[in-house]
């Protein structure tokens, strides 16, 4: 480093380049504008959308999404019982899990 360590030493300890205060307002807005982006995604009736299919809701569920039972428990169908038509289940949140 050109300056060596006092030179380091100034510009991080003494400031001597004076960008504390502009790195300090930035800091300020970043928090100032902080949003999580979870808490805005549940809140928000589109983007919980995107999410339906994992939602414990009374409508039906993506039929893409097939379940089968596997020790009395279900679980996601692989693609290959999905094409052997393995008997399925339907998930109802109402009702718990009907086989």
């Amino acid at each position: 480093l050109e300056g060596g360590l006092d030179y380091l030493r100034e510009v991080v300890m003494e400031d001597s380049l004076g960008i504390a205060t502009e790195l300090e307002k930035q800091m300020a807005k970043i928090v100032s504008t902080y949003q999580c982006e979870w808490k805005t995604t549940i809140n928000d009736p589109e983007k919980m959308k995107r999410f339906r299919s994992f939602v414990n809701e009374p409508e039906t569920l993506d039929s893409n999404i097939v379940f089968v039972s596997e020790r009395g428990q279900p679980r996601p169908a692989t693609s290959e019982e999905k094409m052997q038509k393995i008997p399925t289940i339907q998930l109802s949140t109402a009702e718990g899990v009907a086989v």
